[in-house]
């Protein structure tokens, strides 16, 4: 026996309605102009240390996790300020505690316990201070990724120029741009499927940023997917492009 179902014009409504949802949500994203895969983040790492270089540990296209020593500027200056700054804290410590108790006891004016309480307060800021330029002669990698450009080498004088490039890759930016005609058909927190042919690898990308504006001179505006790359496979560089759903 055939049967026949009967529909109320409200479930057709609902029903059409809810293709009509399911076909936005699987609509093709456009084909980009371009599509490049970028590091997440790149850093010129500097230092306003001004000194002598003592020691690189690394080589460009090394990989270093972060806190990792980049570079070890010439400490010794730094060592001998906080070997005297360490003396002179010993020093006056005991001293302080003792006129403490004599204070206590009436046997020295409050005077001279006030005065050895600022000398000793004024030796362990030195003492602090010491403390950072010695740590500050060692630049650590900020974050892990790879050595980009190593600018310095043993022997030379820091100046205001970068001394070395390291680059985010756990995480890439895959920068897309697009024809106007484009432009609204994209979503924030969209997802993507990107090929990057140099590796035969297939990868799904959300999108970050969409430009709220056209660039004038070729109508195209540009827009940014994130991809994970924790395995660090996708090489920085790299050119991609969409796959259509």
């Amino acid at each position: 026996m055939i049967r026949i179902h009967r529909f109320s014009a409200g479930f057709l409504a609902g029903f059409l309605s809810g293709l009509a949802a399911a076909g936005a949500a699987v609509a093709q994203v456009p084909e980009p102009l371009t599509c490049l895969l970028a590091p997440a983040r790149v850093s010129a790492v500097g230092t306003d240390v001004r000194g002598i270089v003592a020691d690189v540990p690394v080589d460009r296209a090394d990989f270093v996790e972060e806190g990792a020593v980049l570079l070890q500027m010439d400490d010794t200056l730094a060592r001998a300020d906080l070997g005297l700054a360490e003396i002179t804290v010993a020093a006056l410590r005991p001293r302080a505690e003792r006129a403490a108790r004599l204070a206590d006891n009436r046997l020295i004016p409050s005077d001279e316990l006030d005065q050895l309480r600022t000398d000793l307060a004024l030796a362990e800021a030195e003492l602090a201070r010491a403390t950072e330029a010695l740590e500050r002669s060692v630049i650590r990698a900020p974050f892990a990724g790879y050595v980009a450009q190593v600018g310095v080498a043993e022997g030379e004088l820091t100046g205001t120029d970068p001394l070395l490039q390291l680059i985010d890759v756990a995480t890439l930016k895959a920068e897309m741009t697009f024809l106007d005609g484009a432009f609204g058909e994209l979503t924030l927190g969209q997802v993507v499927n990107i090929a990057v042919d140099l590796v035969g690898a297939e990868v799904a990308g959300e999108i970050t940023v969409i430009d709220p504006f056209l660039d004038a001179a070729s109508n195209t505006f540009s827009v940014v997917a994130e991809i994970p790359n924790s395995d660090l496979g996708l090489p920085a560089g790299a050119a991609c492009r969409v796959i259509p759903e």
